[in-house]
This record gives C-alpha cells, sequence and structure tokens, in this order.
C-alpha cells in the first residue's frame, strides 16, 4: 500500500450535467444543485468521462447533501466529463443510513454497478469513475464488487471513509485500473468518537474506520492481496499544509470546494496533487 504524508435516476435532483463554471450559470442553477440541470454541452461532456458521487449518511436527497463543494470544485478544476449524484440512503437520517444493514447497502450498490455498465456500454470511450463520502463509500466499495470482469472504472476517492479498516478491498481492485486514493485523519471527531459505538457502515463495532489511519490487510491476506493494496491504494493522510484549503482535518472538510478543487478534482481527471507522488 502506497501512504503519503499530507460525486434512482432520480438520485438528489435526477442527473447532473457538469459544465463550465461561470456566474451566469451559477446564477441560473437550481437550489438543490447550485448547477443547470442541462447544458448545452452535455453530450460532448458524457464522451469525456462520467463520475458517480455518492454521498454521505443523512446526504443524497434534494433537501439535504454534502455535494454542493464537491459539483463547484471539479467545474472549478476544469472538470470535462458529466456525472452525478446516486442516491442511496433510507431518507430517514443520518443513523438510520449509517446504521443500515449491509444487505440494504449492497442493495444499492447492486444497482449503482447496473448502471455503471450501462454508461460503459453507452459510452465505451468514456471512463467512469467514483467519489464516495463517509457512508457513501461502503456503497462504492460494494458497487465495484457487483461489476463484471468486463467493466472497469478509472480512478476511486474515498473522503472520510467510515468502512472498516481491514476490509478485505481484492475484490474492488480488481475493478479498478488507476488507483483508489483515500484521504485519512485522525482529527476527524466523526469517526473517532461516534463510529466505535455506532459502527462503521459495514456494521462493525470497536473499529476505527479507515479515514482515520488507512486500509490494514486483511489477515491471511493473499499474494495477490498484498499485490493490489500496494499497487492502487493510496492513503494520503492529514497535513497542516491542507489548512490552506479549508482543511482541518474535520470530517466535512474534504467535501469543502477549495479542496475539491486543488485536491480531488486532479486525482479524478489522473493529474497530480501537491505533496503526492505517484
Amino acid at each position: 500500500m502506497h501512504t503519503h504524508p499530507t460525486l434512482s435516476r432520480r438520485h438528489f435532483a435526477r442527473s447532473l450535467a457538469l459544465g463550465a463554471l461561470s456566474s451566469q450559470l451559477v446564477s441560473c442553477a437550481s437550489k438543490s444543485t447550485g448547477l443547470p440541470e442541462h447544458l448545452p454541452d452535455r453530450d460532448k461532456r458524457m464522451k469525456r468521462g462520467y463520475l458517480y458521487f455518492l454521498d454521505g449518511a443523512g446526504g443524497g436527497t434534494e433537501k439535504k447533501n454534502w455535494s454542493e463543494g464537491v459539483k463547484e470544485g471539479l467545474l472549478a478544476a476544469g472538470y470535462r466529463g458529466a456525472g452525478e449524484m446516486f442516491s442511496w440512503e433510507t431518507g430517514r437520517g443520518l443513523v438510520a443510513d449509517q446504521d443500515a444493514p449491509v444487505a440494504y447497502k449492497r442493495a444499492g450498490a447492486k444497482k449503482m454497478a447496473a448502471e455503471v455498465q450501462r454508461q460503459t456500454a453507452a459510452f465505451p470511450d468514456a471512463p467512469v469513475s467514483i467519489l464516495g463520502f463517509s457512508a457513501g463509500t461502503a456503497v462504492a466499495i460494494y458497487a465495484l464488487e457487483y461489476l463484471p470482469e468486463s467493466v472497469d472504472v478509472e480512478h476511486v476517492v474515498l473522503l472520510g471513509c467510515s468502512m472498516s479498516e481491514d476490509y478485505d478491498l481484492t475484490k474492488a481492485l480488481r475493478r479498478v485500473r488507476g488507483k483508489v486514493y483515500l484521504y485519512t485523519s485522525t482529527h476527524d471527531r466523526m469517526l473517532r468518537f461516534l463510529m466505535p459505538f455506532s459502527g462503521t457502515a459495514d456494521r462493525k463495532k470497536h473499529d476505527p474506520g479507515a479515514g482515520i489511519h488507512g486500509f490494514i490487510l486483511p489477515r491471511g491476506a493473499s499474494s495477490e492481496t498484498r499485490q493490489l493494496y500496494a499497487e492502487k491504494v493510496v492513503a494520503i493522510r492529514w497535513t497542516k499544509e491542507l489548512e490552506a484549503d479549508g482543511d482541518y482535518g474535520h470530517h466535512f472538510d474534504n467535501i469543502k470546494m477549495e479542496f475539491i478543487r486543488d485536491h480531488v478534482a486532479p486525482l479524478l481527471m489522473g493529474k497530480t496533487v501537491p505533496g503526492l507522488s505517484q
């Protein structure tokens, strides 16, 4: 594993078409998305790439979500593809979403995997990437596991990951062409103090979650698993330098516009970020 210091088709305001950032576009945007629902260049963007954003527990709806900074940051960074928020949540709030059984989260993940397959079939030359936040990271990982061998995603970024730290990523990593980037922080109070009692998104008790220190190899890891972790998993630790982009290591700091613009969007676009060598 490499360690470095240092967004139903009615998913959240239906489909999100990402376009060029301008004050004119933002001013005509709907309140729920912060962006126009449809843009003149959507057809071109669909051919360039597609991003699925899985929101955290308690979000993922038109009325409540944490995607505004994600969308604004992607646009500000010059993301040229299209994307959408894929809603998996129960609609009953943060606790209900976090505590939802693995079977429920896997059912949502299976639907997302089907969406990814349809997307790649329609646009075979447009890479698909995934961005997961908090409990949405579990659904993202499960979705990767449901993809057939004929379908891969380009990159995956996990923020505030509430998946158990020793979850076996082997099957998910097989479906990722590039990297799985994981931002971690020991200052994340949501993970440090609440998760040991509430349980991780994959329903393990007394586990800090991978968002604190990163993923660790599962017990009895095979040689294939060790190789996949070493080649594909990149843990990026919080450092004080990230405060310049509003990231103080807290749970919701990774989804601020400035942080998405300068650190997350470049990774999704296959670029490097400050201080990260690949």
